[in-house]
């Protein structure tokens, strides 16, 4: 599996959705779900690959999509429901089930459009099937990582096991820097005044609260959280509507503001700093490239690399042949929209789902 194949099948399952959005569970199976169990590895013409696996819960009997097989044991389960479904904790509970009943280590719930990622969990005495990641289809591009977690190579080999620990661990280690950033910050700036002296005390409480941050991003994941709590929201039902954009106004105080929005953050940051770029002569207060506000990562530079000539893992090309660093959790682009703007002078408000 490699992130050209994810491109590549993104890209083409997109257009079949695009072509068919009510797609039933059917052809979804066939145009969706069996292309992506053969990106994943698995041979889906041999006996690894067995549809309606027959499984006994109680004294009823069901029968699993797709269930992927290593020396014949199911080693994961397929759970698929139709592009016109939206997927609901009934759907999450039969898939758990059905991995609990037959200790299969892993679980994908998929309706083509939004993939879940279930994985037994290990460290403990009771059997408990945790939600790892909830990805949208788009999503799979930067978090093609995860999504191999389910390939036939590293389910044999226990390395999936191994990198799920380090996501989970990745992830509880980052919503503890989040919740205590304040007083970590206070604790590391304590401490390196103790060491150097208090003469540079201020300098060092704000670098401190710039090395969390920093921490947080190399640790965290991009944009939207898709490694999220073990119970997720439910997904909003037919009837309701989603609002997924996200929205910025800055102004000058003298006149009507100029609105930014989009369904990604990363786009909107985007577009602020373009337009602060184009018309306030955004680069000229910031003095030079590149603008690393912390120590290691720069947000803005003439090329799509930090200081330390390390690749952006992800960035936005602006009209000026600029690159801006987006690898950043809502938070720190929500700091440097508003930095950005500060400097030229005017102010941000954020609505919708900011």
């Amino acid at each position: 599996m490699s992130r050209d194949g994810v491109e590549e099948y993104v890209e083409r399952s997109k257009s079949l959705i695009d072509s068919s959005p009510q797609m039933g569970e059917e052809n979804t199976k066939v145009k969706l779900i069996q292309p992506l169990i053969e990106l994943l590895g698995w041979d889906t013409f041999s006996s690894e690959v067995e549809l309606e696996y027959p499984i006994q819960i109680g004294q009823g009997h069901a029968r699993a999509d797709y269930a992927l097989l290593l020396d014949g044991s199911p080693a994961v389960f397929v759970e698929a429901k139709g592009c016109d479904t939206t997927l609901s904790d009934g759907a999450r509970s039969q898939l758990k089930s059905y991995m609990r009943q037959k200790g299969a280590g892993w679980g994908l719930l998929t309706n083509g459009q939004r993939f879940e990622v279930l994985k037994r969990r290990e460290d403990s005495d009771l059997p408990d099937e945790v939600l790892l990641a909830s990805l949208s289809i788009e999503e799979l591009r930067s978090n093609w990582n995860v999504l191999e977690l389910l390939s036939r190579e590293l389910v044999r080999s226990g390395e999936a096991v191994t990198r799920a620990n380090r996501i989970r661990a990745r992830k509880r280690a980052t919503s503890e820097l989040q919740s205590g950033k304040e007083e970590i910050a206070d604790e590391v700036a304590k401490l390196i005044v103790n060491k150097v002296g208090d003469t540079l005390t201020q300098e060092i409480e704000t670098e401190s609260k710039e090395f969390i941050d920093d921490l947080i991003n190399v640790l965290g994941t991009d944009e939207d959280t898709t490694i999220p709590r073990e119970d997720p929201d439910p997904e909003p039902s037919s009837t309701e509507v989603a609002t997924n954009e996200y929205v910025v106004a800055i102004s000058d105080g003298s006149g009507p503001a100029k609105t930014f929005s989009g369904e990604k953050q990363a786009d909107v940051m985007a577009s602020v700093v373009d337009h602060l770029v184009e018309n306030y002569d955004l680069l000229n207060e910031i003095g030079s490239l590149p603008y690393v506000p912390g120590k290691k990562n720069a947000i803005l530079n003439s090329e799509p690399k930090h200081p330390s000539g390390e690749e952006m893992r992800l960035c936005r090309s602006l009209s000026n042949g600029c690159f801006l660093y987006v690898s950043l959790n809502k938070k720190s682009k929500i700091r440097h929209i508003d930095r950005f703007v500060s400097m030229c002078g005017l102010t941000a408000e954020f609505d919708g789902n900011w």
